[in-house]
């Protein structure tokens, strides 16, 4: 009887402990079934298909998304026209756009989603010192969907002479128009992609974080000067943005040409981009590049754009081609008036 009763006791534990262990089993089993799932995210894919199913916009008809000082100053009261001044503070306090309101742009998302019902307005309006910092803030913006967001063109640069004479005025140059090349550089063969790591597994939610992250980072230090492309060419991927009639007339030597608003899809030449290089990009007037150092970045890229563009290196060349080329000269500067904060009373 004695044995009998060991003998259910010991079969009761062993159940017990198989019980036990199958148990844990499922639970470890169920954890590296969620740990393999997370690793099988691939969220550069997961975003790049995000954006390009929901209007595509670098590669649409819409970017470079821009407004001309002209149509600014004539809505400056007008409701449906927000204002936003990017700039630092006392850049801000020493003369602004009527109505205009000073919002950094690492506050731009957090300003979009708690201050303002920004499609209650017709166009909202992003301002800066020459046009190439807003125009990398519009781009991320436009990215979030907000398709009611424009770069003042040139920035305070076109507003007036006071403005300019810092950073248009000063920067444009003829130094490299002589050096430039005609030989085409072929694209590389399609690689790797950028490997992004939000933690997120939504679409929207990793767009948010690299939009923030994007927003974070200072554009001051994604430009690149004319200087360090010309003497130091091989130390960066150079873009050329323009199309291929412009590129095979003249460009910097070893850049390889990128078609504006169709070569940076992900069926045509995204993937020939390289992930283990400095990639800049330049177009006409820094403006365009500033859009798509956005996105780049945006996507993992290490992207940087060319300050001010052509017009940092061959001005004069451009002013004597079509219109197209958009040159910079003084006769792009308005003469509007602005609000100085201490004489408002």
């Amino acid at each position: 009887m004695k044995k009998l009763s060991y003998y259910v006791i010991s079969l009761f534990i062993a159940t017990s402990l198989l019980f036990v262990s199958c148990k844990q089993n499922k639970k470890t089993n169920e954890k590296d079934a969620v740990a393999v799932e997370k690793v099988a995210i691939d969220e550069f894919e997961v975003l790049t298909a995000y954006l390009e199913k929901n209007g595509n916009f670098i590669n649409s008809k819409t970017v470079p998304a821009m407004i001309k000082t002209k149509e600014v100053f004539e809505n400056t009261n007008n409701e449906k026209y927000k204002i936003i001044d990017t700039r630092p503070a006392d850049l801000y306090n020493e003369g602004h756009i009527v109505n205009a309101v000073n919002v950094p742009i690492k506050n731009m998302l957090n300003y979009f989603e708690g201050d303002i019902d920004p499609y209650s307005y017709e166009k909202i309006v992003l301002v800066c010192k020459s046009g190439q910092s807003a125009s990398y803030a519009t781009g991320i913006m436009r990215l979030m969907g907000y398709e009611n967001v424009y770069a003042m063109k040139s920035g305070m640069s076109s507003w007036g002479k006071k403005f300019a004479k810092d950073y248009w005025i000063k920067n444009i140059s003829d130094a490299y128009a002589e050096k430039l090349e005609i030989v085409s550089n072929d694209k590389p063969a399609k690689g790797k992609h950028p490997i992004l790591k939000t933690g997120k597994t939504k679409a929207e939610d990793i767009l948010r974080e690299r939009a923030q992250k994007a927003l974070n980072t200072s554009y001051k230090s994604l430009l690149v000067k004319a200087p360090a492309l010309f003497e130091n060419p091989a130390n960066y991927y150079i873009v050329n943005y323009w199309p291929e009639a412009k590129y095979n007339a003249g460009h910097i030597p070893s850049a390889v040409q990128y078609t504006p608003k169709k070569s940076l899809a992900t069926t045509t030449d995204l993937y020939t981009l390289p992930t283990d290089k400095e990639i800049v990009v330049y177009c006409y007037t820094g403006q365009h590049a500033g859009f798509v150092t956005a996105y780049l970045n945006m996507l993992g890229y290490n992207a940087k754009a060319l300050a001010y563009g052509a017009n940092s290196f061959m001005n004069t060349e451009m002013l004597n081609k079509e219109d197209d080329w958009h040159a910079f000269s003084t006769k792009k500067i308005g003469n509007y008036k602005v609000v100085v904060p201490e004489l408002v009373h």
